[in-house]
């Protein structure tokens, strides 16, 4: 079941003067509950400008969107419903902290939704549990933490709102890499109930080939590639047109195999890696 669909959406900055740009052309595409969805491409293809769209951040030009079955732009109610449906996280969240503790600054959110201050406290504390925030940071001033528990403390503000969607825009840059594994867990854990979507932009190829269940390639605002991990990833040559790294995994295979190495290409994650190594080593047994 679909929780998110858009179809045919063009999106155009400047539209009608000498500076016009077609930002995002004819884009058509399904997410469904309980996935992780990737959206990829070279910076300026479109990637920012269309998770935008999905909260109503920005208005398409001609096109519809529907978050949970409802055009999101027809009515001011359902508008509404989309802002609390589908949670955004930009880059850097981290930048938006502001209230005198990491709980206050977690609950924020539900609080601006109605909630009551018990209701809101008690959304706050799952979440954090669930980012893997210290207890005893709970009452430290967000300033205090580190980048890497900043980014925490930010995603889990939206995560308690509970939305239907969650969309992050680069949640890896500039985190260590254990911070990378970390998040990246928490993401697959996030939607392992099969009732939350999560949606991620993002440069780091090899943990959109780890945790997305899909991959949307765009180029110059277009739709170019729509399928799952292992289909974008295996032609090395396509993606390199569309000026994208590959995983790092990948990356050392082809290596290997440049050097005359017989050994299968198509991989890209540790696991596929693990797979393909140990085939290796038995035939070479067998041999």
């Amino acid at each position: 079941m679909s929780v998110v669909r858009v179809e045919n959406l063009t999106y155009k900055y400047n539209a009608g003067t000498l500076n016009e740009v077609t930002a995002l052309n004819n884009i058509s595409f399904e997410v469904d509950k309980g996935q992780i969805v990737g959206i990829i491409g070279k910076t300026g293809s479109g990637k920012s400008t269309l998770v935008k769209h999905l909260n109503g951040l920005l208005k398409s030009d001609s096109g519809k969107i529907f978050v949970c079955e409802e055009n999101i732009w027809e009515n001011k109610k359902a508008l509404n419903r989309v802002r609390f449906n589908v949670g955004l996280c930009f880059q850097y969240p981290e930048y938006q902290l502001f209230a005198e503790t990491v709980l206050e600054d977690i609950a924020f959110g539900p609080m601006n939704m109605g909630k009551n201050k018990e209701e809101a406290q008690q959304l706050a504390k799952e979440s954090a549990k669930l980012l893997n925030v210290d207890e005893k940071l709970w009452l430290k001033s967000p300033f205090e933490l580190s980048g890497g528990q900043k980014r925490r403390v930010s995603i889990a503000g939206i995560i308690a709102m509970k939305p239907k969607v969650f969309v992050l825009d680069e949640p890896f840059s500039s985190l260590d890499p254990e911070s990378v594994e970390e998040l990246s867990n928490i993401l697959k854990e996030y939607v392992s109930n099969g009732e939350n979507t999560v949606i991620v932009v993002s440069h780091d190829m090899t943990q959109m080939a780890k945790i997305c269940d899909k991959i949307l390639v765009l180029n110059k605002g277009e739709k170019v590639l729509d399928d799952v991990p292992e289909k974008i990833f295996e032609d090395v040559n396509l993606l390199k047109k569309y000026g994208l790294d590959i995983p790092d995994i990948t990356e050392l295979f082809l290596k290997l195999s440049q050097k005359g190495i017989d050994i299968n290409t198509k991989v890209y994650t540790v696991q596929r890696a693990k797979d393909i190594i140990l085939d290796f080593i038995k035939r070479g047994a067998n041999a």
